[in-house]
């Protein structure tokens, strides 16, 4: 078959499409998603049971979390940090009157 063959076809089925009723249009194109549906589902599973199958191979590095000690440590830290900046502040102030 050449081309010219497969445009005359193809012209003559989508006519034969345009004539049909409503209904049998909404009928031809719903099959027509549920058939693309499944093919799609059938990736979509074997996809993700690969994925599980290699999940425990995979590492997960994971964030440090400070504990509450550490926070308390690092709090006092700060704490101190601004009362010596408050003092050097208090000084200066003093020096300069």
């Amino acid at each position: 078959m050449d081309i010219k063959q497969i445009k005359e076809k193809s012209k003559i089925y989508l006519t034969k499409l345009q004539n049909l009723e409503e209904k049998q249009k909404k009928i031809i194109m719903w099959v027509i998603v549920v058939i693309l549906g499944l093919i799609m589902g059938y990736f979509w599973v074997k996809s993700v049971m690969y994925k599980l199958e290699n999940l425990g191979s995979i590492e997960f590095n994971m964030p440090q979390i400070e504990t509450t000690t550490e926070l308390e440590n690092n709090t006092q830290i700060e704490v101190n940090n601004l009362s010596e900046t408050q003092n050097q502040i208090n000084n200066s102030d003093t020096n300069n009157q």
